[in-house]
């Protein structure tokens, strides 16, 4: 699919800078920054980075404005960009240096990489007028990392475009004056909604992420579309003004119908929930305006039934089908119901464990609110690690228990419906889940709370 020739209202991501110099592109703090400025900056990048022979190069911006001129230069300079944390020192084989416009110079790096901070350091005086053709036409994305390390996913610019292309075809043509997002830019999610959306449809996006009902009346003389994530709709308060958005869009997780709700009596609209991943991309959408509200697949997506039940996906934003992580139950061609996911498996002592299983069995227990189950390595060996949050209204008669006596009780609990290897070795507790800013809990940050302690 050609996003150009498909929808002719879109504007290519390599033709941005065709657009007039007094085009609004973003608004920070209010403040409108112009095409005029976006050049500006591009131009200031790119004398900043072309003196440095890496290819690979993570881009992490605070800033929107920032991350989508720092995109741009990259392109532009034949470099490569990576949207990852430089933070995740696993990550760091990935590579070569980072352009940024925070200060991350003290952040442990195996070696020494070049920072390029684009408010540090004078540009050249002679900055020479940018080729209008991107040199470098892919970049590089991660997964969320909710199940294992994150992983990365080469996603063309074209497949971006086609993307936009397939959205707006299914949604129509937008009406809002303004794109404000909750989640980072850095994600898939992030990306195609705050970014490429705004920059195809030329409707500005505020830079900041916005994460506050409070923030966002400030913006209510607008007509905005809020970009956010269930837990953020979960957490509304319903004692403030409600906020007229043109229209909120969720992704990152489940919805219950209960929140749905919510989020109309607080924002005035139905949220329109968006099925998909960073390797797919969108796949299906729904309104739940009644329970039991089935998802819909965005035009011309496909979902086959394959002979062991697996539902395979079939997208022109993908190069051969693939096949989903979820249960479905198909209603008919376009529509289905999501059941869960499929079984985590991992291979512990020549045996393949079902992770979902064992969450099950632990989240039967009624001292449990939530746990999660997840492998870690421990003197070349893998083991399993749970981490739960306890039932506060259940779970009055365990609170005094220290680490080891509290262990020793769910391990008695669970004798008898886990095996000796199904059993977790390593146990965490906690009040909160950690969330990351699409949501989600990842698995680093879970690993982590094994990490930071010598508990069993």
């Amino acid at each position: 699919m050609d996003c150009s020739s498909k929808n002719k209202t879109l504007v290519l991501l390599s033709e941005q800078l065709l657009r007039p110099d007094n085009e609004i592109i973003a608004f920070r703090k209010h403040q409108p920054l112009t095409i005029s400025d976006f050049k500006k900056l591009i131009t200031i990048i790119v004398s900043k980075i072309r003196k440095y022979p890496e290819k690979n190069w993570v881009l992490f911006m605070d800033d929107s404005f920032n991350f989508v001129a720092g995109l741009f230069a990259l392109l532009y300079s034949g470099k490569h960009p990576l949207l990852l944390n430089p933070y995740h020192k696993e990550l760091q084989h990935h590579y070569q240096a980072i352009l940024t416009d925070n200060d991350i110079a003290n952040i442990h790096l195996s070696t020494k990489l070049p920072i390029i901070n684009i408010y540090q350091s004078q540009p050249e005086k002679k900055i020479s007028q940018i080729n209008l053709e991107f040199k470098q036409t892919s970049l590089t994305l991660f997964t969320s990392g909710s199940t294992g390390l994150p992983k990365p996913i080469e996603k063309s610019i074209s497949q971006l475009e086609d993307e936009i292309a397939i959205l707006i075809d299914n949604l129509g043509t937008l009406t809002n004056d303004l794109f404000i997002a909750s989640v980072s830019h850095e994600h898939m999610y992030g990306l195609t909604f705050k970014i490429m959306l705004s920059l195809s449809c030329k409707i500005p996006f505020v830079c900041e992420t916005i994460l506050y009902q409070e923030q966002l009346a400030t913006y209510q003389s607008k007509k905005i579309i809020y970009i956010t994530t269930p837990s953020i709709i979960k957490n509304l308060d319903n004692k403030l003004p409600i906020i007229k958005c043109t229209e909120v869009f969720s992704s990152g997780g489940e919805m219950s119908f209960e929140n749905a709700q919510f989020c109309l009596q607080n924002f005035n609209v139905l949220p329109c929930e968006i099925y998909g991943s960073s390797e797919t991309g969108i796949i299906a959408r729904r309104k739940q305006k009644s329970l039991n509200t089935p998802w819909e697949l965005f035009y011309p997506i496909q979902i086959k039934s394959t002979s062991n039940h697996q539902p395979l996906l079939i997208s022109p934003l993908l190069q051969q089908p693939e096949l989903l992580n979820d249960k479905l139950q198909k209603i008919d061609d376009t529509r289905f119901y999501l059941k869960g996911r499929m079984d985590k498996i991992v291979k512990i002592a020549e045996q393949r464990l079902s992770l979902t299983f064992i969450e099950k069995q632990i989240n039967k227990l009624a001292v449990v609110e939530q746990v999660v189950v997840i492998p870690l390595e421990q003197n070349n060996r893998t083991i399993l690690g749970a981490i739960i949050k306890i039932d506060q209204t259940q779970g009055k008669e365990i609170e005094k228990l220290n680490h080891l006596k509290l262990t020793q009780y769910f391990r008695h609990l669970l004798k008898d419906t886990l095996s000796l290897v199904e059993i977790p070795k390593k146990w965490r507790f906690i009040e909160n889940f950690p969330k990351n800013s699409q949501g989600k809990c990842t698995y680093t940050d879970l690993k982590a709370l094994f990490d930071a302690t010598d508990k069993i």
